[in-house]
């Protein structure tokens, strides 16, 4: 049980299902922020999107290389996401070099379209 599923209020939180394609090293969440998660009226806190983003990226790197920890997690925001917006968080593995995994991600509306947020990650494997 991943802790951003802490919030009991079904609808209120974080509400995903991750689909993981070991053999191509690939995760996609399919995530609808809830109304906890308001920033900015109606918008979803930036804070929210960076915790689904490390974690669909965090749990990618996890299933490639056993247990791992965030070193470095970088985001651009590009657009603000309204509450309630269905969105494709999408974690790629680009490389491993060592304990360190270097990996990519963006968070796009359903449509496939928007691109609302691109970001990248460093992961360590532990020893």
């Amino acid at each position: 049980r991943l802790f951003l599923r802490a919030i009991n209020d079904v609808g209120a939180g974080f509400e995903y299902a991750m689909f993981l394609n070991t053999a191509e090293r690939r995760l996609l969440c399919l995530f609808q922020p809830g109304r906890y998660l308001e920033g900015h009226p109606g918008l979803t806190h930036g804070g929210a999107i960076a915790t689904i983003v490390d974690t669909t990226l965090g749990t990618c790197a996890l299933a490639v290389a056993g247990r791992v920890v965030t070193a470095n997690l970088s985001i651009d925001y590009l657009a603000p996401v309204p509450l309630g917006t269905v969105l494709l968080v999408e974690a790629h593995t680009e490389w491993l070099e060592g304990r360190k995994m270097f990996l990519s991600g963006c968070v796009r509306g359903a449509d496939g379209d928007t691109v609302f947020a691109r970001a990248t990650g460093l992961f360590i494997q532990l020893e």
